[in-house]
Formats: structure tokens, C-alpha cells, sequence
């Protein structure tokens, strides 16, 4: 009684290391910057546009993450676009980064983005396919490429 006792716990342990490490495995990497850059900007974006933040608030936290023309056309589509009859995005998930080329410095991807988006005709859902770039900047990544 006393070995099953002693496998099932050397079982239990081993199991535990190994979810951990898939835990943690799985939020490292150049996909899961992408895809948390991609989530930053279109939460920023949909709570400036939804009325949730002032102008100076989204500016503020958009320029943490994006550098560039990017930056440069996202604050002008802030200025440009608010209170217009611009669709919302009700809920999102992003289904695809694949990882097209990366050094120490870039990371190029294209991803993929199921939206469900309410506007003028009602709801609807699109597939909206992006290519992506994010530049190193000190210890972290911003965006200069999202089309």
C-alpha cells in the first residue's frame, strides 16, 4: 500500500511541473508579444472610441505601445473618427500568429482576428487578417506596422 501511495505523489508532483511549465512556456515568446501588443491597441482603441477614456488617457497608453507612423496615424484616427458612426467591436479573439521573420530587433507576423462588431446594419462578424511589426525598444516591443 505504502509504493502506491508513494507513485501517486511522485505522479502528483510530476504533473504539477509539468503544467507549470506549459504555463509558462506558453506565455513567452514572440507570438504571445504579438498577440499582447494586438490586445493592448485594440482595447485602447475600443475604449476611446466607446466614450470609457478621455483622448489624453488613450494617447498616453497608445504611445507605451506603438512607436512611429503607426503611432503617428492611430492619434490622428483618434481625433479624426471619434463620436462618428465607427463600428464597435463588441468582442474579439485572435485565432492565428504566425511568426514570419524575427532578429533582435523585429518581429514580423501575420495574424489573424475573428471581430464580432456592432454598427449602422447591425451585428456582424469578419475575419480580419493583419500584418504585423513590432520593433525592440529598450527592454520591450512596440508596434510600427498593423494593416
Amino acid at each position: 500500500m505504502k509504493p502506491i501511495k508513494h507513485l501517486i505523489k511522485k505522479t502528483a508532483i510530476l504533473l504539477i511541473v509539468l503544467l507549470l511549465s506549459t504555463v509558462l512556456a506558453s506565455g513567452s515568446g514572440p507570438e504571445s508579444e504579438i498577440s499582447m501588443l494586438v490586445i493592448r491597441r485594440t482595447d485602447i482603441m475600443n475604449e476611446y472610441f466607446g466614450g470609457h477614456i478621455l483622448y489624453k488617457e488613450a494617447a498616453e497608453r497608445i504611445e507605451k505601445i506603438e512607436k512611429g507612423r503607426l503611432l503617428e496615424e492611430d492619434l490622428e484616427a483618434m481625433k479624426s473618427f471619434f463620436q462618428t458612426d465607427i463600428e464597435d467591436v463588441t468582442d474579439y479573439k485572435i485565432t492565428k500568429v504566425d511568426i514570419t521573420d524575427m532578429d533582435d530587433t523585429l518581429i514580423c507576423a501575420v495574424v489573424t482576428v475573428d471581430w464580432q462588431v456592432w454598427g449602422t446594419g447591425g451585428e456582424e462578424s469578419i475575419e480580419g487578417i493583419y500584418s504585423v511589426i513590432a520593433e525592440k525598444c529598450e527592454n520591450s516591443y512596440k508596434l510600427v506596422q498593423f494593416f
